[in-house]
């Protein structure tokens, strides 16, 4: 809960149009499960409906997991843990209306979001995220974010 809570502070502190929003990722109501019944034989799959099989089934996983590891008392190694953490960029106006009507660059309000995300996800000013040949154009178009870079990332 801290990286969502971290993420809407600096939304709102850098971004300057308002255009991020957080978003939430919902699992679907259907899960595909493939397996096997032995090592040569050949894959099936079954779908599993949302409710008591889906539960069943993520318990099963949690159980297998504390199986392989003895409880934890066994590390876990060469493993990887992904967290997904999303953001919506709204637009006001299509792509086209943006450049031909006000004469804006959509892609630098997206790398201006991506960088806001990164920073915080990294824990590293924007300024370290970028190649030193692209900042002054960044900075450029985005004199918020360096700003923070003066002032120390929170």
């Amino acid at each position: 809960t801290k990286v969502p809570k971290e993420m809407n502070a600096r939304f709102e502190k850098l971004d300057a149009d308002n255009a991020l929003r957080p978003t939430i990722i919902n699992p679907g109501s259907s899960w595909q499960k493939t397996t096997q019944k032995a090592l040569l034989a050949a894959p099936s799959t079954t779908i599993i409906c949302e409710g008591s099989e889906m539960t069943r089934e993520r318990d099963a996983a949690f159980d297998l997991l504390d199986a392989l590891t003895k409880s934890g008392a066994l590390p876990v190694e060469h493993a990887s843990l992904h967290v997904v953490v999303a953001a919506t960029h709204c637009f006001d106006k299509t792509v086209t209306e943006a450049v031909i009507q006000d004469n804006m660059n959509p892609i630098e309000k997206v790398e201006r979001s991506t960088l806001i995300m990164a920073s915080t996800l990294h824990g590293l000013p924007p300024g370290d995220l970028i190649q030193s040949s692209q900042r002054q154009r960044v900075e450029a178009a985005s004199p918020m974010l360096f700003l923070e870079d003066v002032q120390g990332h929170e």
